[in-house]
């Protein structure tokens, strides 16, 4: 007797595989797309902390500007020193929209403006959104 398998037994495991594989997929995709959003909105949030943290240690107003074309934030003290600027993805791949383009901190922590700053983050079908509230506190929030 002769140990193998007969082409019929390995042409039905290539299609069973090859079935699961073309599943499974466009579910891969998703999963990805979720984690670089949720990394990126990761990395805005850090950064914002961050700025708030400085406004408080410094006792200083700190300016972060948020750049949705280059899908980044800028930290600026007022007296123009430039204390972190972080792209949010590498690839440049996720989208960034802002309901507004900066957020002020006061020296006490909170955000300096009229009312809340929310902003979307967004890969294909996968978002996340990051909240700024007027008290100054960063929250992240799952996507719409």
């Amino acid at each position: 007797m002769r140990n193998g398998h007969t082409l019929g037994e390995l042409i039905v495991t290539a299609a069973i595989i090859g079935t699961l594989a073309t599943t499974a997929m466009p579910r891969l995709g998703r999963l990805r797309d979720q984690a670089a959003v949720h990394a990126a909105a990761s990395t805005l949030r850090a950064a914002l902390a961050m700025a708030r943290d400085a406004a408080m240690t410094r006792a200083t107003p700190i300016l972060a500007t948020i750049d949705p074309t280059r899908s980044s934030v800028v930290v600026v003290e007022l007296g123009g020193d430039t204390l972190l600027d972080q792209p949010l993805d590498a690839e440049r791949q996720t989208q960034l929209s802002a309901s507004r383009d900066t957020v002020r901190y006061g020296p006490s922590g909170r955000a300096i403006g009229a009312s809340n700053t929310t902003l979307i983050l967004r890969r294909r079908a996968a978002a996340e959104t990051v909240t700024v509230s007027r008290l100054g506190r960063v929250r992240l929030g799952s996507g719409r």
